[in-house]
């Protein structure tokens, strides 16, 4: 018994002293700078390999044994810090930014954070604060003006209009030339559906971008070259916006935001002197005359039959104030091991054309829970609800545009209809505009579920494993109807059709990363990655034409129906791995590759590598610069990427039939149906698109950091580019689809950061970004003259060899070898009988300009936007000169003497020439070139002024944040050359036929009123 009892206390005290060696440590980790806790800092027992990391609360939980004597804390973009233990078990850590990495962490490529400092590719990032702030429902248009090597392009100022974001100019001469969009790690489409009737007759629709609410963006960053982009293969030429979105922190809170805009149209300037007719002699369109013309007698002391004639103004008339309620309700916060954040908005404008607006339902929701002390899981999910109501714009008749921007004055369109029912209008072929808004309509309505789980394993401190599946999916629902009645229509008994599409995208990779510190001078790390990628798309369109019971918009009640069903699937699986080194914080190496496989190419072809190597040298840190007062970092990179472009679609290897259109006849054609062979054969050696692409720059930062400045040059040559090229008609076909065509863009970058002012009240902020590319297209494919993108035969927009991509091509002036205009014995310039290349619509340059003040919580910012160059082909100019309504035509004595030789004799040319109808009418609107304006703008596109009040003013309130913020929108812009309403804009949307413009919805200046609180 004895010696039993002496074993168990011996047992005893072997366990306490055991016990008494283990002890556990906690604490939280916050930030010097704002207090708020750090996630995911890594924290090690100096010595071994014992580690764990912060919980989304800061808060940390270690155990270890009583012999470890220090812990060290890291965390990216923070200084590494080293903690003696001592005897407390709890220790609370305050990180400082580190200034060598400056504080910078960037999402790239897959979503990985990286250190800004190492990067050796040029990105930039935009908060989701700054994209807020623009107030634009279009997440694309809030990138405008903030980004270098980018370009938007607005289709219109309707409600759910499309953009399209461009970077570092175009790579494809025919396919997808709009940048990849990337959400939390997963593609999403971003396409426009596009109107069935088409761009130029019947304008556009809204880009799936506009689907994302800015509320749940935390950042968003832009992948410009393709070595940024390599690791997403063959998509990557045409650069990517990665979109990161906010997750919960902190402790639970309620936040709640509200805004009003109201939005007014930017007119072009019209004459308003003149009355309807022609030659100076009215035409009484208000009582049943014709005419299409304003060159009538002035309408001041204008009177029919004792009556002065009223005078209106068109324009203003039709156009109205839009609004815009914009609301938002966020329930975010974390505990220990998990975060929360679900957001619900609701988004709803009223165009400022009657009867049209848009409105979108936004439910977000984002849950993220730490399972074991390896395993982490988020899952999210987005679903978007947005209806589009809008009207035809473009040069269709069905367009109510081409009654408002060319109708004389002196008509009043109201009442719409005559007795009989027939249309009231002031000319022929031509429909009244207000006839239109109650009697045609084009209704988009979109369903869109966008699910994303991510897995995080880390089973080694050094060795992450990430799993990640994602989802697109959506239902587009668009119906279109003319009443019966309509001018110029299909059918003057109207028509209808309904089109739905179908689109599924599933996404999946399983990433490996083991990142290690070899010793204090070697840091590698290396990605291993799989990604499959799968595409299908339905599209069942259904069209009526000739209705016989009038308001019933039913396909049965079409006396002729055409229906089609579309259907493809596609698949990609890629492979890809990446390889980053750095030495002594000094040197940085990356490599990626990645190899592909597509479904869509033929089995012998269907798999192809791309890759890239990049290094970057902080020329600072041998220096010894980290804390000079002029020049504390300096880093000179270096990259060389191929990679591809996504641009071979389903079927593109086959040569199929089609339903033929014979001397305008459509099959089906009463009752017998009719297929007939393409004549465009389809190649079976096709394959993806290539780019090469050289980039270097050099980054700097001055003055303790104040002053940062990148440059960056790069040389982009798009090879293997897809053409339909002619071919001989003995092989059976007049064409062939074949990788035939090549081009380059070349470029600066260059961007500024600085704080001019930075105390403890006051920090002034300003930044610059400016862009200067350069675009060729140095073969388009043996036989083949033009690609056309947009417009007509003439004028329109095309692509010629050894010529900028997009240039204008129509009928001009005749010219001597000087380029000298020739002048006939009248004193006019002389057609030319052969049509030609007249204008450009690449720009010399654009740059924008970012700036904001803060004192306290008083803020103010800006947003000014520039483009020098690029012409725009203005049709509505050119068309309402003809009807005599422009600015120009008002003063309709004027004379001029032209600049050019008398053909006649080879005199300068003397001869004074009238400005009248008959100059207007004979010579300026026949000639496309007189359409060509230069589209420099300079924009005010954003002004935000908000205050942030004070927590202790909130104390005895039950807010703990609130905020109010006012914001004007395209407050300033300036055309110098252009006579339209807004240079930016183009019909064709996110279509490759950029600045052509006809009969659109012009732009808006907005004033937009905003509060903002937390409880």
């Amino acid at each position: 018994m004895k010696k039993l009892l002496q074993s168990l206390f011996i047992l005893l005290l072997f366990v306490s002293v055991a016990m008494a060696q283990e002890r556990t440590i906690t604490g939280t980790v916050t930030a010097k700078e704002d207090g708020t806790p750090i996630p995911g800092v890594s924290i090690k027992v100096i010595g071994t390999n014992i580690g764990v990391s912060t919980g989304a609360d800061g808060k940390f939980s270690l155990k270890t044994s009583s012999g470890a004597k220090s812990l060290q804390f890291s965390s990216i973009g923070f200084s590494t810090q080293t903690v003696n233990i001592g005897a407390s078990n709890v220790i609370n850590v305050v990180l400082v930014t580190d200034s060598k990495v400056l504080g910078e962490v960037v999402v790239t490529a897959l979503g990985i954070k990286r250190e800004k400092r190492t990067l050796t590719y040029s990105t930039q990032e935009v908060s989701g604060g700054a994209l807020v702030d623009a107030k634009e429902n279009n997440l694309v248009n809030a990138l405008a003006g903030k980004v270098a090597g980018v370009q938007i392009t607005n289709s219109s100022g309707a409600a759910g209009g499309s953009s399209k974001i461009v970077i570092r100019g175009n790579t494809s001469l025919t396919g997808e030339n709009g940048a990849l969009f990337i959400l939390d790690g997963v593609p999403i489409d971003n396409s426009e559906a596009g109107n069935p009737d088409g761009a130029l007759s019947a304008g556009g629709t809204s880009n799936r971008a506009i689907d994302i609410d800015p509320n749940i963006i935390e950042s968003v960053t832009i992948l410009k070259g393709a070595a940024a982009s390599a690791l997403y293969g063959a998509a990557a030429a045409r650069g990517v916006v990665i979109i990161t979105t906010k997750t919960g922190k902190g402790k639970p809170s309620v936040t709640l935001s509200s805004g009003v805009t109201f939005d007014n149209p930017i007119l072009p300037e019209f004459q308003d002197k003149y009355a309807q007719g022609s030659k100076g002699v009215y035409v009484d369109g208000n009582n049943g005359q014709l005419s299409s013309s304003s060159w009538g007698p002035l309408i001041d002391g204008l009177m029919v039959n004792g009556q002065p004639v009223e005078k209106h103004d068109p324009r203003k008339e039709f156009f109205k104030t839009g609004f815009t309620t914009d609301n938002t309700l966020a329930v975010n916060g974390s505990t220990d091991n998990s975060t929360y954040l679900v957001s619900y908005s609701y988004l709803k404008t009223n165009g400022t054309v009657p009867s049209t607006d848009f409105g979108r339902h936004s439910l977000f929701t984002k849950f993220s829970n730490k399972i074991t002390k390896d395993i982490t899981v988020t899952g999210q999910f987005n679903y978007v609800n947005s209806v589009n109501d809008r009207l035809a714009e473009g040069n269709g008749l069905a367009s109510p545009y081409w009654t408002v921007y060319a109708a004389p004055i002196s008509w009043n369109p109201f009442p719409t209809t005559n007795p009989d029912g027939s249309q009231r209008v002031y000319r022929a072929a031509r429909n009244n505009p207000y006839w239109l808004v109650d009697n045609t309509k084009f209704v988009s309505a979109v369903n869109r579920f966008l699910p994303v789980l991510t897995v995080n394993y880390n089973p080694l401190p050094w060795l992450t494993i990430t799993e990640r599946g994602g989802a697109d999916i959506y239902n587009d629902n668009s119906n279109y109807h003319e009443a019966p009645g309509i001018v110029g229509g299909e059918s003057a008994d109207g028509k209808m059709y309904n089109r739905e599409i179908n689109y599924k995208q599933f996404n999946n990779d399983i990433i490996v990363e083991a990142k290690k510190n070899f010793n204090e001078d070697w840091f590698a790390s290396i990605l291993l990655g799989n990604n499959i990628l799968s595409n299908s798309q339905r599209v069942v369109f259904d069209k009526g034409v000739g209705l016989s019971v009038n308001d019933f918009y039913n396909i049965n009640n079409a006396s002729t129906q055409i229906s089609s069903i579309n259907n493809y699937t596609k698949r990609k699986i890629g492979y890809y791995a990446q390889l980053t080194t750095e030495y002594k914080r000094m040197i940085s190496l990356s490599l990626t590759g990645r190899y592909d496989g597509t479904s869509v190419l033929s089995q012998d072809k269907n798999y192809y590598p791309y890759g890239s190597a990049s290094a970057a040298f902080i020329f600072t840190e041998p220096l010894h610069l980290d804390d000079n007062d002029v020049l504390n970092f300096g880093k000179i990179r270096v990259s060389y990427s191929y990679v591809g472009n996504d641009n071979v679609g389903p079927y593109a290897l086959n040569t199929t039939y089609v339903h033929p259109v014979i001397s305008n006849i459509e099959f089906p054609y009463q009752g017998q149906n009719g297929f007939l062979l393409t004549n465009t054969y389809g190649d079976p050696n096709l394959k993806n698109e290539g780019l090469k692409e050289f980039e270097t720059g050099i980054e700097l930062k001055m003055f303790k950091s104040r002053l940062s400045i990148e440059a960056t040059y790069f040389d982009k040559k798009s090879v293997d580019l897809i053409t339909t090229t002619p071919i001989t008609p003995s092989s059976g076909f007049n064409a062939a689809t074949i990788n035939a065509a090549s081009m380059y863009n070349k470029g600066i970058e260059l961007v500024l950061n600085g704080t001019p002012i930075k105390t403890k009240d006051i920090t002034w902020n300003i930044g610059l970004n400016f862009s200067k590319i350069k675009n060729e297209v140095t073969e388009i494919g043996q036989g083949l003259e033009n690609i056309q993108f947009a417009g007509f035969t003439n004028p329109g927009i095309f692509a010629y060899k050894n010529q900028p991509y997009g240039v204008i091509y129509g009928s001009r002036y005749k010219r001597n070898g000087d380029g000298k205009l020739l002048i006939d014995d009248n004193g006019y310039p002389i057609i030319d009988d052969q049509l030609g290349v007249i204008g450009n619509t690449t720009p010399k340059w654009n740059a924008g300009l970012t700036t904001s003040f803060t004192y306290k919580g008083l803020s103010l910012s800006a947003v000014f936007d520039m483009r020098y160059g690029g012409d725009v082909y203005n049709l509505d100019g050119h068309y309402l000169d003809f009807y005599g309504t422009t600015k120009k035509t008002e003063d309709r004595t004027a004379t001029k003497v032209f600049d050019g030789i008398r053909e006649s004799d080879g005199a300068v040319n003397t001869t004074v020439a009238k400005l009248d109808q008959g100059y207007y009418q004979n010579n300026e609107s026949v000639v496309d070139e007189t359409g060509v304006e230069d589209g420099t703008y300079y924009k005010l596109r954003q002004v935000t002024l908000a205050y942030n009040f004070n927590p202790a003013f909130l104390k005895r309130t039950p807010f703990k944040g609130l905020s109010i913020s006012a914001t004007g929108r395209n407050l300033w812009v300036y055309a110098p050359h252009y006579t339209g309403s807004d240079p930016e804009v183009s019909l064709y949307g996110t279509g490759n036929g950029a600045s052509f413009t006809n009969f659109v919805t012009p732009t808006n200046r907005s004033y937009n009123f905003a509060i903002k609180a937390t409880f």
